[in-house]
């Protein structure tokens, strides 16, 4: 299926650049495994849209993509109305200020050879040692953590290290891959308090990777729904949550659990019948169809393009019928 190319529900003003724009992106791996098959969205200046999915459906390899750790094989990603997706890397070195990735495990991604104040100033030593230490203070890190190396740092800690070291190119951008699935669930909400306060700071925008749909609820403005590699339902976050389209959707929605214990108790599950398929041998048509209770016979053999339902984008030929 090729997504349409066009602004998915765009955030920005008529007429203005978005802050970054995804296009019929791709990535095909060796044995024919399509990772990502045609992801298009949009992210405007300031917004966090949150890009959420099961395991495996290529929600990370997307953000690798968009900051060039990958290279897609078909495609575009324009920042601030620019093609960066063919760039070399000399090319694209001036441009890294403008994007930075935190990584999901913040010790693997940091160099373990390197103090704080060599991680964080960077290769090129964009900050020296008193920006550094400010750059820390502001993360919620002392000074003397400057001269540690990451070993001696707690997983939260080394997180707002990784923030720091993101930070210090002065970023427009910002690709959080499952930042804080792996943090303690008090320090995660920490780490997210910190990502809020620096973005209304600062004016970042973020491509929030995740697949706890109670973190992106409360801090995405909007949300993309990856299933096999596509984007099935994309749209303001308080309407998607309220009111989900896709059968996928809602399904996903129905296992986030709800404070409220009456509700709980009465509220409907969906589970989804069988496991998601390869992506080395994705089914024909929808690819969500062997495991959808409103699949038919077209679902087997067209693959539904993304159209306007309900102030939203949603692929699903039934999607009007849902819910």
């Amino acid at each position: 299926m090729k997504s349409v190319p066009a602004a998915l529900d765009a955030p920005t003003v008529p007429g203005s650049t978005p802050l970054l724009e995804v296009r019929d992106l791709a990535m095909r791996f060796p044995g024919g495994v399509k990772a990502v098959d045609g992801v298009g969205f949009e992210v405007a200046q300031g917004e966090t849209l949150g890009l959420v999915g099961e395991s495996g459906c290529g929600k990370s390899t997307t953000g690798r993509m968009i900051v060039r750790l990958l290279e897609p094989t078909s495609g575009t990603v324009h920042l601030n109305g620019q093609d960066i997706t063919h760039l070399s890397r000399r090319e694209l070195l001036p441009l890294r200020a403008s994007m930075q990735m935190i990584f999901q495990d913040p010790l693997s991604s940091l160099n373990p050879r390197h103090t704080v104040s060599q991680i964080v100033a960077g290769p090129r030593r964009v900050l020296d040692r008193d920006q550094v230490i400010e750059l820390l203070e502001r993360v919620g890190l002392a000074p003397e953590h400057a001269d540690r190396f990451p070993h001696e740092f707690s997983g939260g800690q080394a997180q707002r290290v990784g923030i720091a070291r993101a930070l210090a190119n002065g970023p427009e951008l910002i690709v959080c891959d499952e930042a804080v699935s792996a943090l303690d669930v008090s320090i995660r909400a920490q780490i997210i308090n910190l990502l809020s306060d620096l973005q209304e700071e600062r004016g970042l925008a973020y491509l929030f990777i995740a697949h706890d749909l109670s973190i992106v609820r409360h801090v995405c403005t909007r949300v993309a729904v990856m299933y096999l590699g596509r984007i099935v339902e994309i749209g303001p976050v308080a309407s998607l949550y309220a009111d989900p389209a896709h059968p996928y959707t809602r399904a996903l929605l129905s296992a986030v659990p709800v404070a409220d214990p009456r509700i709980e108790a009465v509220r409907e599950r969906i589970v989804l019948r069988g496991d998601p398929p390869s992506p080395a041998a994705p089914p024909p048509g929808c690819s969500f169809h062997p495991r959808c209770a409103l699949a038919q016979r077209r679902c087997e053999v067209e693959a539904p393009q993304l159209r306007e339902v309900r102030g939203r984008k949603v692929a699903c030929h039934y999607a009007e019928i849902s819910g």
